[in-house]
This record gives C-alpha cells, sequence and structure tokens, in this order.
C-alpha cells in the first residue's frame, strides 16, 4: 500500500467553488464523492444549512434508538416526526402505553422537541 498523498478537485453543489480534497494511499474517490466532500466542507451559507440539517438529522435519529428499542416503533416515531417537521402537524401527542406519553412539536424558532413523559403509580394489587 502506497503512502502517497493525491490531490483531487470537488466542487460545492451550491456554490461551485472548488476545493482540494487530499488522499493518502490507494484510495479512489469518484467525483460525486469528492464534490460531497467539498460540499460538506464549503462554508456558503447553502452548504452550511445542508451540514445543519445532517446533524439534526442524524441528533433526531440517535435519540429516537437510544430511546425506542422496537424498530418497527422507530419507523413509526420517524414517521411521525416527520410529519411535524414538514409542517403537516404543528404537534402529536401519542400514548404509547399505559404510562408513557410522546410529544412531538416544533417552537417558534422551527426546533424540534420530543419530549417522552412517564408516569409511574404505586399501586399494588395483591
Amino acid at each position: 500500500m502506497s503512502d502517497k498523498k493525491k490531490e483531487k478537485i470537488g466542487t460545492c453543489a451550491y456554490c461551485g467553488q472548488t476545493r482540494i480534497i487530499e488522499t493518502i494511499g490507494d484510495v479512489e474517490l469518484t467525483q460525486a464523492e469528492l464534490d460531497a466532500m467539498a460540499t460538506e466542507r464549503c462554508v456558503c451559507p447553502p452548504a452550511q444549512e445542508e451540514k445543519r440539517k445532517k446533524a439534526r438529522k442524524k441528533k433526531i435519529h440517535d435519540f429516537v434508538t437510544k430511546k425506542f428499542n422496537s424498530p418497527k416503533l422507530q419507523g413509526e416515531m420517524f414517521e411521525i416526526i416527520g410529519t411535524v417537521e414538514d409542517d403537516t402537524f404543528e404537534e402529536v401527542t401519542l400514548k404509547l402505553y399505559p404510562d408513557i406519553n410522546v410529544r412531538i412539536w416544533k417552537d417558534s424558532y422551527s426546533n424540534l422537541h420530543i419530549k417522552i413523559k412517564r408516569t409511574e403509580d404505586d399501586e399494588l394489587k395483591a
């Protein structure tokens, strides 16, 4: 394996600015991959907005997969979250189990909120 540095050029998908992408070794990147990397590194406002959207999507994905174990329930939660994100619904409240309520909404700054409320009753029937 060669440790030679190679320089290739990628282009931002939004502003067209080019960036030099360095690779080490025998890594071969397609032009689409180079362009995606250049877009990620670009400082133009649309590229930065895209970076924020990706980070937000990852944060939501990580939260949902951590809080809900069932892949089916995770998929349904992503669909419901999508309806709030695209303004189909202003707010959604779900009663998942007798003791778990989930509220999903966006605030005035378009930040998404997911609140999981657990209520536990101290009842014993013997």
